[in-house]
């Protein structure tokens, strides 16, 4: 993603050119786990660590919300779908607010539901605030500790028909209902648009193996931007961009294994289709309909494909810890079954490397804790898993690894 002219000056100014040794520490999730549920899901979208042994489990695939107990194994179902209160739609990711409650945005209803610590949803949700005569659309990435929700806008129907690639970050405050706007990105998104009559539909979806980078929030509110060419992790702090220290990388190879395997993930997804009027101006024509779901996917032509993959591919591949530590799921190729993260601190340095089972990632952490979701190829099915993990603190005192930074 391309930062803002002010930001790329800043972060031309600080960027820095030599860094202090970091001890890194080696993290393996590959033994036994601290403990494991049972029951099954399709798509594990995130997992919201609770106190007492428990948390909350998102399943993507199914739109499902669960309380689960991992003393006893068992899970139990938080709401239902619909539009009535207390009932979602699409709920699409868990953020832990003050007071251990949690929140999860609704990318179709535009609101923010409400689950309390004890696993019940609210009938009362929060609504998204009004941009451009529309609803806010739920692409959140992150919260911070101060409870504001980190947003990037979706690509918009502009003047005389442009859909433009650049998009927002966003940043909004429900206590006051303030938007702040922090910096323009590249959407990372393939577009393309058919029209009927007066209206157009957007087709809006990721691209194949695509070289932008990805954004995420920090707890204090700062923004860690992972850039893939040159592989590092920037730190915005206001209009202050603090440049991290590159990362050697050796590109892979994208073969027919790869672009088949990522055909087959992607029959499982939902593209959405935003329509617009064609006679709107640079908001797209007054309130927009909420967006509706095209559930056939799209065929990728190998053309559409580039010839080697990025350090890490799509939002997914980044997550951020209680402490600030940023996690980055590199890519692999098709042969090697072994996922590894890369683990940055919160100043952007490389600090470590994690190493899990094959056909695991990661989707949630807790205090000490990082929660697992491995499929079973014989059935497609995915189980949550928890384990332990070294704290921010002790980056300097753990085990040293091996090897260069590939």
């Amino acid at each position: 993603m391309a930062l803002s002219r002010q930001f790329a000056l800043t972060a031309a100014l600080l960027a820095i050119t030599s860094a202090p040794l970091v001890a890194q520490m080696s993290v393996s999730l590959t033994g036994k786990p601290q403990a494991a549920l049972s029951e099954p899901f399709s798509l594990v979208g995130g997992v919201r660590e609770l106190p007492g042994n428990k948390a909350i489990v998102l399943d993507s695939k199914d739109d499902r919300l669960v309380l689960a107990d991992f003393a006893s194994g068992t899970v139990k179902d938080i709401g239902r779908k619909g539009s009535g209160p207390g009932e979602f739609q699409r709920p699409q990711s868990l953020f832990a607010a003050p007071g251990n409650v949690t929140w999860v945005p609704d990318v179709m209803l535009d609101k923010v539901h409400v689950i309390s610590p004890d696993g019940k949803i609210s009938p009362t949700a929060l609504v998204a605030p009004q941009t451009n005569g529309a609803p806010m659309r739920m692409q959140s990435r992150g919260i911070d500790r101060a409870g504001r929700i980190y947003i990037q806008s979706m690509p918009t129907l502009g003047a005389g028909g442009v859909i433009s690639d650049s998009v927002w970050v966003m940043r909004w405050t429900p206590s006051t209902n303030r938007v702040d706007t922090l910096a323009k990105v590249s959407s990372g998104m393939k577009i393309s648009a058919s029209s009927s009559g007066n209206r157009q539909s957007v087709m809006i979806r990721s691209k194949p193996f695509a070289s932008d980078d990805i954004w995420s929030v920090l707890p204090d509110g700062r923004l860690a931007m992972v850039h893939a060419t040159p592989y590092r992790v920037d730190i915005i702090d206001g209009k202050q961009v603090h440049a991290g220290t590159a990362v050697s990388y050796t590109p892979i190879k994208v073969t027919s294994e790869d672009r088949d395997a990522l055909r087959k993930a992607m029959t499982s997804g939902r593209p959405i289709v935003r329509t617009f009027s064609s006679g709107g101006g640079g908001g797209g024509g007054g309130a927009a309909p909420a967006p509706s779901v095209n559930s056939n996917t799209m065929g990728i032509p190998d053309e559409d494909f580039p010839s080697t993959k990025p350090p890490f591919v799509g939002p997914s591949s980044v997550k951020v810890s209680p402490e600030g530590q940023v996690w980055v799921l590199r890519s692999r190729a098709a042969s090697d079954k072994v996922p590894t993260y890369d683990i940055f601190d919160s100043n952007g340095r490389l600090t470590g490397k994690a190493t899990l089972n094959p056909n695991s990632i990661v989707v949630g952490f807790g205090e000490g804790t990082v929660y697992v979701a491995r499929t079973d190829p014989e059935d497609d099915l995915v189980y949550v898993e928890r384990y332990s993990r070294p704290s921010a603190a002790s980056d300097t005192r753990a085990k040293p690894l091996g090897g260069g930074n590939k």
